[in-house]
Protein backbone atom coordinates (compact mmCIF):
# COMPACT_ATOMS: atom_id res chain seq x y z
CA UNK A 1 0.00 0.00 0.00
CA UNK A 2 1.59 3.59 -1.13
CA UNK A 3 1.28 6.28 1.05
CA UNK A 4 -1.46 7.86 -1.43
CA UNK A 5 -3.99 4.85 -0.71
CA UNK A 6 -2.76 4.90 3.01
CA UNK A 7 -3.88 8.46 2.91
CA UNK A 8 -7.45 7.70 1.17
CA UNK A 9 -8.28 4.87 3.31
CA UNK A 10 -7.69 7.21 6.37
CA UNK A 11 -9.73 9.65 5.02
CA UNK A 12 -12.34 7.71 4.15
CA UNK A 13 -12.80 6.03 7.69
CA UNK A 14 -12.13 9.49 9.30
CA UNK A 15 -15.55 10.25 7.37
CA UNK A 16 -17.09 7.00 7.99
CA UNK A 17 -16.52 7.66 11.94
CA UNK A 18 -17.87 11.54 11.86
CA UNK A 19 -21.11 9.56 10.56
CA UNK A 20 -22.03 6.87 13.03
CA UNK A 21 -25.46 5.85 10.62
CA UNK A 22 -26.15 5.73 7.55
CA UNK A 23 -29.98 6.56 8.64
CA UNK A 24 -30.12 10.47 8.36
CA UNK A 25 -33.12 12.86 9.01
CA UNK A 26 -33.21 15.62 6.59
CA UNK A 27 -35.79 18.55 5.74
CA UNK A 28 -37.32 19.14 2.35
CA UNK A 29 -36.90 22.15 1.16
CA UNK A 30 -38.10 22.21 -2.45
CA UNK A 31 -41.17 20.12 -3.29
CA UNK A 32 -42.87 20.23 -7.13
CA UNK A 33 -44.59 21.21 -8.46
CA UNK A 34 -43.10 24.22 -7.98
CA UNK A 35 -39.76 23.35 -7.71
CA UNK A 36 -36.97 20.30 -8.21
CA UNK A 37 -36.89 17.91 -4.72
CA UNK A 38 -34.38 19.13 -2.58
CA UNK A 39 -33.54 17.75 1.44
CA UNK A 40 -31.39 19.32 3.81
CA UNK A 41 -29.33 17.40 5.90
CA UNK A 42 -27.11 19.64 7.50
CA UNK A 43 -26.99 23.51 7.44
CA UNK A 44 -23.19 23.15 7.01
CA UNK A 45 -23.83 21.02 3.71
CA UNK A 46 -25.89 21.82 0.41
CA UNK A 47 -29.57 20.44 -0.11
CA UNK A 48 -29.39 17.34 -1.34
CA UNK A 49 -30.85 17.50 -5.17
CA UNK A 50 -33.12 14.84 -6.96
CA UNK A 51 -30.60 13.82 -8.82
CA UNK A 52 -29.09 11.59 -6.11
CA UNK A 53 -32.71 11.21 -4.22
CA UNK A 54 -34.23 8.00 -4.17
CA UNK A 55 -38.20 8.19 -3.01
CA UNK A 56 -39.63 4.86 -1.54
CA UNK A 57 -42.89 4.28 -2.05
CA UNK A 58 -44.44 5.66 1.30
CA UNK A 59 -43.18 9.32 0.02
CA UNK A 60 -44.57 8.98 -3.30
CA UNK A 61 -48.45 11.01 -3.83
CA UNK A 62 -50.67 8.31 -3.84
CA UNK A 63 -54.31 8.69 -4.84
CA UNK A 64 -57.75 6.94 -6.06
CA UNK A 65 -60.19 8.45 -7.63
CA UNK A 66 -63.62 9.54 -5.58
CA UNK A 67 -66.20 7.54 -7.13
CA UNK A 68 -70.23 8.52 -6.50
CA UNK A 69 -71.56 5.24 -5.72
CA UNK A 70 -74.67 4.36 -6.47
CA UNK A 71 -76.50 1.30 -6.41
CA UNK A 72 -80.14 0.27 -6.93
CA UNK A 73 -81.60 -2.52 -4.80
CA UNK A 74 -81.49 -5.60 -5.74
CA UNK A 75 -79.03 -5.56 -8.64
CA UNK A 76 -76.56 -8.09 -9.95
CA UNK A 77 -72.83 -7.92 -11.33
CA UNK A 78 -71.25 -9.35 -14.21
CA UNK A 79 -67.76 -10.63 -13.44
CA UNK A 80 -65.56 -13.04 -15.29
CA UNK A 81 -67.24 -16.24 -14.12
CA UNK A 82 -70.66 -15.05 -14.99
CA UNK A 83 -73.56 -12.46 -13.27
CA UNK A 84 -73.75 -12.69 -9.18
CA UNK A 85 -76.69 -14.10 -7.75
CA UNK A 86 -78.79 -11.06 -6.16
CA UNK A 87 -78.16 -10.38 -2.37
CA UNK A 88 -80.95 -12.56 -0.35
CA UNK A 89 -82.55 -10.92 2.57
CA UNK A 90 -80.11 -11.52 5.57
CA UNK A 91 -77.34 -9.46 3.11
CA UNK A 92 -79.49 -6.34 3.85
CA UNK A 93 -77.88 -5.18 7.15
CA UNK A 94 -78.07 -1.62 6.04
CA UNK A 95 -81.63 -1.45 5.65
CA UNK A 96 -84.24 -1.81 7.99
CA UNK A 97 -86.76 -4.39 5.80
CA UNK A 98 -86.04 -5.68 2.52
CA UNK A 99 -89.47 -3.88 1.06
CA UNK A 100 -86.86 -1.03 1.63
CA UNK A 101 -84.74 -2.36 -0.31
CA UNK A 102 -86.97 -4.17 -3.10
CA UNK A 103 -88.50 -0.94 -4.23
CA UNK A 104 -85.44 -0.33 -5.58
CA UNK A 105 -83.61 2.53 -3.50
CA UNK A 106 -80.43 4.11 -4.36
CA UNK A 107 -77.53 3.97 -2.11
CA UNK A 108 -76.23 7.35 -1.61
CA UNK A 109 -73.67 7.22 0.69
CA UNK A 110 -69.92 8.37 -1.06
CA UNK A 111 -67.02 5.52 -0.74
CA UNK A 112 -64.66 6.61 1.80
CA UNK A 113 -61.10 6.01 2.67
CA UNK A 114 -60.22 4.93 6.32
CA UNK A 115 -56.99 4.52 8.28
CA UNK A 116 -56.29 4.22 11.69
CA UNK A 117 -59.99 4.76 11.99
CA UNK A 118 -59.78 7.84 10.32
CA UNK A 119 -61.38 9.35 6.93
CA UNK A 120 -58.38 9.42 4.48
CA UNK A 121 -58.48 13.08 3.39
CA UNK A 122 -59.60 14.25 -0.39
CA UNK A 123 -57.48 16.23 -2.68
CA UNK A 124 -58.36 20.07 -3.38
CA UNK A 125 -60.54 19.09 -5.71
CA UNK A 126 -62.59 16.76 -4.35
CA UNK A 127 -62.06 14.42 -6.85
CA UNK A 128 -59.25 11.84 -5.02
CA UNK A 129 -58.33 10.04 -1.58
CA UNK A 130 -55.02 10.73 -0.69
CA UNK A 131 -53.33 7.62 0.40
CA UNK A 132 -49.92 9.09 0.45
CA UNK A 133 -49.44 12.46 0.16
CA UNK A 134 -46.06 13.95 -2.10
CA UNK A 135 -43.73 15.67 -0.15
CA UNK A 136 -44.27 19.02 0.89
CA UNK A 137 -41.67 21.72 1.86
CA UNK A 138 -41.14 21.12 6.04
CA UNK A 139 -41.03 17.83 5.90
CA UNK A 140 -38.91 15.65 7.92
CA UNK A 141 -38.08 12.97 5.95
CA UNK A 142 -35.90 9.65 6.90
CA UNK A 143 -32.87 8.86 4.42
CA UNK A 144 -31.10 6.28 4.38
CA UNK A 145 -27.46 6.68 2.82
CA UNK A 146 -25.79 4.51 0.61
CA UNK A 147 -23.08 4.59 -1.95
CA UNK A 148 -21.08 5.78 0.45
CA UNK A 149 -23.38 9.19 0.73
CA UNK A 150 -23.31 10.06 -2.84
CA UNK A 151 -26.81 8.83 -3.15
CA UNK A 152 -29.65 8.63 -0.64
CA UNK A 153 -32.84 6.39 -0.23
CA UNK A 154 -35.66 8.44 1.20
CA UNK A 155 -37.72 5.93 3.23
CA UNK A 156 -40.81 7.92 5.14
CA UNK A 157 -41.75 10.77 7.00
CA UNK A 158 -40.80 11.13 10.32
CA UNK A 159 -42.84 12.61 13.10
CA UNK A 160 -41.76 13.48 16.72
CA UNK A 161 -38.60 14.28 18.33
CA UNK A 162 -36.57 17.41 18.38
CA UNK A 163 -35.61 18.27 14.89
Amino acid sequence: MDLLELLQTITREAYDASQPTDLQIGTVVKAPPDDELEIRISETMAPLKSAVLYLAEPVIEKKLPLLKHRHKFPHTHVGVHGPTQPPTPSEYTEYSTLSEVSSGDVQTEDIKGWEDGKVLPLSKDGKYIILNRALEVGDKVLLLRVQSGQKFIVLSRVFGGDN
